[in-house]
């Protein structure tokens, strides 16, 4: 990365980068093709109190790769699952919860998510478990994005031996930007903010800069008269009464209420009745 990170930071993640060399080793790592593959406990995270409040327990859908890099899905109710993963394969894992009696599909609400082996955490019992996080699915979404803007580089070719793909990218470093005082405030307080296909596209050309980690412009809209509290798709979003703050231009964006979903695009709304 452009900014030199402090020595306590760098000793940290010497010691990360120890001990995940170490859960690979005690797993069987090693294995070049990524052929060889270990049960998982994938654990759900707990979802904000708002949304509980709202909608209730989800289902959600979980997507993650096998070892010859094809998608795997799985419909999850519940706490989690177990997933056949390859321990020294770098992928990610992402999870959308979603409320089919509301109507509300995966991907209307922001996923949970980890990056593979480093989200993965290993207890004196086996299988491993992965716990998911909220960070975790803002981590996945940009490792995505960068698997994409790699490929579209190479020109639709599998340039795996390309330096910027997300298989090389520092993701230990990258967790601690999330809480760096140095990245913009607004990115901290919400990473889906951020313009995350622009900053895969700029990293796979020119590396990674910290600084590109601001958010896309915003606006201030005041909705009258309309009883909340409103929610957020992404959990990092504290409810709202009645001001919301939306993302600039012509982006759709979609907030909840008890009164329905109050559907947003620039300085225009419209409330729609649950179904």
């Amino acid at each position: 990365m452009e900014e030199p990170m402090n020595k306590a930071v760098r000793t940290v993640m010497r010691n990360k980068s120890l001990f995940f060399c170490a859960v690979l080793a005690f797993l069987g790592g090693c294995d070049p093709d990524g052929s060889g593959e270990s049960l998982f406990r994938l654990e759900l995270p707990p979802l904000p109190q708002s949304w509980m409040e709202l909608l209730g327990s989800p289902r959600w859908l979980v997507r993650y790769y096998g070892h010859d890099g094809g998608e795997i899905f799985l419909d999850v109710e519940g706490e989690g699952a177990e997933l056949s993963l390859s321990p020294s394969r770098v992928s990610s894992v992402i999870a959308w919860p979603y409320w089919p009696l509301r109507h509300l599909e995966p991907g209307d609400f922001r996923p949970a998510g980890a990056i593979l082996p480093y989200g993965a955490l290993f207890g004196g019992d086996s299988p491993g478990r992965i716990p998911l996080s909220w960070q975790g699915g803002v981590e996945a979404w940009f490792f995505e994005a960068l698997s994409r803007a790699a490929l579209t580089r190479a020109n639709g070719t599998a340039d795996s031996g390309n330096p910027r793909r997300p298989e090389y990218f520092d993701w230990p470093a990258f967790r601690f930007l999330f809480s760096d005082p140095a990245v913009s405030a607004e990115f901290r307080a919400d990473p889906w903010l951020a313009d995350w296909d622009a900053i895969a596209e700029k990293t796979v050309r020119s590396g990674f800069r910290k600084r590109w980690l601001g958010v896309v412009e915003t606006l201030d809209l005041s909705i009258p008269a309309l009883p909340g509290p409103w929610i957020s798709p992404s959990p990092f979003v504290p409810p709202a009464a009645d001001t919301l703050k939306v993302r600039g231009g012509s982006t759709a964006q979609a907030w909840y209420s008890a009164a329905g979903i109050l559907h947003c695009a620039g300085t225009s709304w419209i409330l729609l009745p649950w179904e």
